[in-house]
This record gives C-alpha cells, structure tokens and sequence, in this order.
C-alpha cells in the first residue's frame, strides 16, 4: 500500500508544480489581474477542475506562486550557477553577476511585480506572506554575511541597506527607458556603494 501511494503523491506534486509554472508564465504574459484559473489551467495542460484540486481559488493560486517563487528565485533569475564567494574580497564578480541576473529577472516579470508592489498595500494577505518570505530570505543573507564579514557590526542594517540599494537599481533598469542610464555604469556604482556597507565604509 505504501509503495502504491508514493507514485500517486509524485504525479500529484509534479501536477502541483506544473499548474505554478503556469500560472508564473501567464502572469508573464498577461499579468495576475488578467489572468483566469481558466487560461492556468490550459497553459498547465489540465482542466480548470483539476485546478482547482489543488488551489482554492485565484487568490490561493497567487500566494503559492509567490511562495514558489521565492524558493526558486535562484533558478528563475537564472543565478543559481553562481557561486556564493568565501570571502570579502571576492564579493564585487559576485554582486555584478547576481544584479545582471535580477536585472532581466525585473524586466521579465515587471508587469507582474509592479502587479504585487500594489498587492503589498492593499491586500493583507500578500503583505503577511511578503513580510514572512522577505523575513526568512534576509535571516539567510545575514547568516552568510557573518560568515565572511571581519566587522559583523549592524550587520543586520547592512543586510538591508545593502539589499536596498541593489532593489532599487533593478527598479531603475525595469523603467530605463525614461532614464537613459548607463547600465555598466550604474551596476558598478552600486557594487561599490553595497561593497562600502559591508566593509563598514564612513
């Protein structure tokens, strides 16, 4: 009986996960607001029965992408080949791969995330789940920060400020048509500002 439930838990999960891909490539396409259980359904290649098997309704489909998103925000920015450095000295290849990646991640997805930007403020629910995810994605950037930095001082704040500063430069890319900004320039100025914060620069 054990053996038997096992390939019935697999293809539901691979189904589960299949229904969140699509869902993240229909908010590509068209944006959450616009984007029916109906049009999931069909680019997941089910029902919109089977659908809703798995997820309550649009919303509760919303919140377990974000959720999946966020677990595999490596492999969707496509940065997950990019090695963490040991140390200090290393860092600055690291941050310019890693802004190139959420670069065209920002660009990729800006609809939906300008999307989820409006959520955070007007929905409870999606706030809740940022503030969760964006708490336990920060605790994970501090504990390998201490694990190289010589100053582990504030290093909380630097975990924040640093991963502001690298936000909005994302946020400017996403809209450089009205900025005309130098990409190469930019991403630079900000590796060295976020480099300042964490070697703890006046």
């Amino acid at each position: 009986m054990e053996h038997a439930k096992k390939p019935v838990q697999a293809r539901a999960q691979k189904t589960r996960e299949n229904l969140l891909k699509a869902a993240l490539a229909m908010y590509e396409k068209k944006g959450y607001h616009k984007t029916t259980v109906d049009d999931i359904a069909a680019e997941a290649g089910v029902s919109t029965g089977i659908a809703y098997r798995y997820f309550r309704n649009k919303k509760d489909m919303l919140l377990s992408v974000i959720a999946y998103g966020a677990d595999h925000v490596a492999s969707i920015a496509e940065i997950d080949t990019v090695g963490i450095p040991d140390k200090i000295t290393d860092v600055r290849q690291y941050l310019e791969a890693v802004l190139k990646g959420f670069e065209a991640f920002h660009l990729r997805y800006r609809d939906i995330h300008e999307e989820l930007e409006g959520l955070q403020h007007t929905d409870e629910d999606v706030r809740t789940l940022y503030s969760e995810i964006s708490d336990r994605k920060m605790n994970g950037v501090i504990e390998r920060l201490a694990a190289f930095l010589h100053d582990d001082t504030h290093i909380r704040e630097k975990a924040y400020a640093a991963i502001g500063i690298m936000e909005q430069h994302c946020h400017l890319m996403m809209h450089n048509a009205l900025y005309h900004l130098d990409a190469d320039v930019m991403r630079g100025m900000t590796v060295s500002a976020v480099l300042c914060i964490l070697k703890g620069a006046e």
